[in-house]
């Protein structure tokens, strides 16, 4: 990649095949609970059972048929039950909820006021970021955050060596150098009315 951007005048490309590095990088660095089937047997939230489940496949059935009737009377029947059915279900849910966070709350110690409840009620529970480790040039790997940034830097960053210079690189340094032949813009005056022009 550094080669890439040293002999390419195709800066868009560079930049393009970078992008899909880090993507693929983080790919496979991170966990992802979609491309593991293993993680998505778990339930997602703490207070879903498979009552819910059972009850959630059982409504949206219920909606299907209602969707399906051609007949006005048969629709309408259908329609009630489908509602009939859609509070009860969404009361389960608010029960299900509400006995885990009593259990949860039973859980943690009383003997502390500012304890992970307090925490994540007033909304200043910290989450911890998982700390990855990438493979260092050397072989090794990284051990501490400061070690990973330090490896990405030097990784995406190239050292700005003159001496590979070819001869596109060398005219513009050449270029940078040389003063702009631009008029001076106005003086901008706060306060006062600009030409909007």
């Amino acid at each position: 990649m550094a080669t890439q951007t040293k002999e390419t005048h195709d800066t868009e490309k560079v930049v393009d095949k970078l992008q899909e590095a880090i993507t693929m990088a983080c790919d496979n660095s991170f966990r992802n609970a979609e491309n593991n089937p293993k993680w998505m047997k778990y339930k997602l939230v703490p207070w879903w059972t498979q009552e819910l489940t059972i009850k959630r496949k059982r409504l949206n059935a219920l909606r299907r048929r209602y969707q399906r009737t051609r007949t006005i009377e048969e629709r309408e029947t259908r329609k009630k039950t489908y509602h009939e059915d859609k509070s009860r279900y969404q009361a389960a849910i608010k029960k299900e909820k509400l006995n885990s966070w009593k259990e949860y709350c039973n859980l943690t110690p009383s003997t502390n006021p500012w304890n992970s409840v307090y925490k994540i009620t007033t909304n200043k529970h910290r989450r911890v970021l998982p700390m990855t480790t990438l493979l260092k040039s050397d072989g090794s790997y990284t051990s501490n955050l400061n070690e990973i940034l330090q490896a990405m830097l030097d990784h995406l960053i190239t050292r700005d060596d003159r001496t590979d210079d070819l001869d596109y690189h060398k005219r513009i340094r050449t270029k940078i150098r040389e003063p702009s032949q631009t008029a001076d813009d106005r003086e901008f005056l706060p306060g006062r009315n600009q030409d909007r022009h």
